[in-house]
């Protein structure tokens, strides 16, 4: 077996069976609803559906997998296994190379990460070339009866979409708006109308295991708990556990959490690793007098009209 770190194939399967309850999930949404499943993802990259990689240097081997999500030019590190070989000093950035070079992957800009700021493997994974771009934090949220809300969760109107994206590039800053979906214009996407005005957005997904909902409210909202707790009803998670997102701009709903007597999960990081050299967003400028001409025009000059004709000789 070569020591080099490579991409997946199918005489990996019996790693591979033996690795399926030793991961570990980068996307606390797929953890807690329990969409996630690291042999499908496996299986996926054997079928080039996704992106699969092994590191035979180490001992155990280093399993990663990769999703891309090709609509927005990113992809996700889903898993790494197995967990006990994840330390502070273990090296990902072979295992990681590889991942970023898969066919599968091809054309994105960033791959994104996401791990608890206590995870003992945090460092290895900044070692390998990924960069915290954002924060958040989970809360377990139990929905009761409460005073109703001064406005209503619906489903989006078209005009209410764009409301809410502008709402949401208000609360965001510009790297964590390109490196994550918009929200907005997600098929799970749902928002917090107040007299006439979208001041809430949340996305949900649902899974066997629970509903996870990442919210952001403007800060000028009337009453910030009762909308949250509205958002909960909204849901309707019936026995499922039903948890809230809540990211580090937004961090200013937390004193609303605990008054609906919310349980908070750890905090989290969200890293990513470009794939191609960052460029800040730019508008264009308005021309202005006196600036140079496009090189296009540079050396352009009129012809005259009508053309001259050549004279004959005597």
């Amino acid at each position: 077996m070569p020591s080099s770190p490579r991409p997946l194939t199918w005489r990996d399967l019996p790693i591979i069976h033996r690795y399926r309850q030793q991961a570990i999930s980068l996307r606390s949404r797929d953890a807690l609803t329990g969409r996630g499943n690291m042999l499908a993802q496996a299986l996926a990259a054997l079928l080039m559906a996704t992106a699969g990689a092994i590191d035979p240097a180490h001992q155990p081997p280093l399993l990663g997998l990769a999703e891309p999500m090709p609509n927005e030019g990113l992809a996700w590190l889903l898993y790494l296994a197995p967990e006990k070989a994840l330390h502070r000093t273990v090296s990902l950035h072979g295992l990681l190379e590889v991942l970023l070079r898969h066919p599968a992957l091809a054309g994105i800009r960033a791959l994104i990460a996401e791990a608890p700021l206590n995870a003992p493997w945090l460092p290895a994974l900044r070692q390998g070339g990924l960069r915290v771009f954002a924060h958040r934090r989970t809360w377990r949220v139990f929905p009761a009866s409460a005073p109703a809300a001064p406005g209503q969760w619906r489903w989006p109107r078209a005009e209410e979409r764009w409301q809410a994206e502008r709402l949401y590039a208000n609360l965001t800053p510009p790297t964590t708006r390109r490196l994550l979906p918009p929200p907005a214009h997600a098929p799970t996407a749902v928002v917090y109308v107040e007299e006439g005005e979208v001041c809430g957005l949340a996305t949900w997904e649902s899974g066997p295991r629970g509903i996870w909902a990442a919210v952001w409210l403007d800060p000028n909202i009337t009453i910030p708990h009762r909308t949250l707790a509205a958002l909960a009803t909204f849901l309707r998670p019936g026995r499922k556990p039903l948890y809230f997102a809540i990211h580090d701009t937004q961090s200013w709903l937390e004193g609303s959490l605990k008054t609906l007597q919310a349980q908070p999960g750890p905090h989290t990081a969200l890293l990513a690793r470009w794939t191609v050299a960052f460029q800040p967003e730019t508008s264009p400028q308005p021309a202005v007098a006196g600036e140079v001409t496009p090189a296009f025009f540079a050396h352009w000059q009129p012809h005259p009209w009508p053309p001259k004709t050549p004279s004959a000789k005597v």
